[in-house]
């Protein structure tokens, strides 16, 4: 999910593509209390409130979080993105929950690979950043409803005319980040004894920016999409482009600890903001219309959208536990 993320069980990861509101000022990140605190499409008058019983400390929830990943998940504020002290859009999703539990949200840094032992410790509420739903982290964590379908997506050099699809990768030298959901799809690959022709994996800790790529060492990235739009198709220098997306979906959610006695209460509470957030327009608003600022090729900050939601987030509402579940047959499930 960033550079260490994708993290997931990724397995350790992270990865999707809006008119640009006009209300979107300088500042990169969408407000104190996210993009979706101004958006709702319920009737109900006002906005919905949330409890917040199940938090460590009064009046705040802490949520694990590696920073240095990068975008568009979460990071540092820069010389571009000044106005707060972190940007991403798990930044504004957290805004926006603390919004509706009517507390404060508090990033706290972690090392990305040690979120079990930080849930274990009690070092904050619960783990977001790109976290997986997958069969070896659920051996870590209770998992929330997902806040967001991630796909896989391939980026090339905005010249290449020889890959169109994730089977045109075969024979070619394709980079990803080591421990990726992506990497344990390149190697399933090549271990299918059908697949006579393979594909040159090179999984590195820090595959963005995507230098081997723009330099010719690499002939594709393969990576979550979240990461390919923002380094990808969606980099001011327009030097790379995507092929292919929304390939292998999977789910990001809220990693919580099993041992903590506050996770049944805070979970059911998160759940709740997550069903809100998704049913009164405020997540796609934050995915479709959020963003932060990047450098132009002058060297100019230009606003990038995250261009993150389409069809695919459907299947969150797979996961509602009350009268807006639906069942979407065309959805993957994560726990079967």
């Amino acid at each position: 999910m960033f550079s260490h993320f994708l993290r997931g069980s990724r397995a350790q990861v992270w990865t999707i593509r809006g008119a640009l509101m006009a209300v979107l000022s300088v500042s990169l990140v969408l407000s104190a209390c996210g993009a979706g605190n101004t958006s709702s499409t319920n009737t109900n008058t006002g906005p919905t409130k949330i409890g917040n019983a199940g938090t460590l400390i009064p009046g705040v929830f802490k949520w694990g979080e590696d920073s240095t990943g990068g975008m568009p998940y979460i990071a540092p504020k820069d010389a571009n993105n000044p106005n707060a002290d972190y940007y991403g859009f798990e930044v504004d999703i957290a805004n926006a929950m603390a919004n509706l539990m009517g507390i404060q949200q508090q990033p706290t840094q972690i090392t990305w690979s040690d979120w079990p032992q930080g849930l274990q410790s009690q070092q904050f509420d619960f783990f977001m950043n790109g976290l997986e739903i997958t069969q070896d982290n659920l051996a870590s964590a209770q998992f929330s409803i997902p806040y967001y379908v991630y796909t896989q997506s391939i980026v090339v050099a905005a010249n290449n005319t020889t890959i169109h699809s994730f089977d045109d990768l075969a024979g070619k030298t394709v980079e990803t980040g080591t421990g990726y959901k992506a990497q344990q799809i390149l190697e399933d690959y090549n271990a299918d004894p059908s697949h006579t022709s393979k594909i040159n994996i090179v999984a590195t800790d820090n595959p963005t920016p995507f230098t081997d790529l723009s330099s010719g060492r690499v002939d594709a990235m393969f990576l979550d999409t979240p990461i390919a739009l923002w380094y990808g198709s969606g980099d001011p220098s327009g030097k790379y482009k995507d092929v292919a997306d929304d390939l292998f979906p999977g789910y990001y959610a809220i990693g919580f600890s099993p041992s903590n006695k506050n996770t049944p209460v805070l979970m059911g509470e998160i759940n709740q903001a997550i069903e809100e957030l998704f049913l009164n327009g405020t997540l796609q608003k934050i995915y479709q219309t959020g963003g932060a600022y990047n450098v132009s090729p002058s060297g100019q900050p230009v606003l990038e959208k995250y261009n993150m939601w389409g069809p695919v987030q459907k299947c969150i509402s797979n996961f509602f536990t009350d009268s807006h579940k639906t069942t979407y047959s065309d959805c993957p499930n994560p726990y079967a």
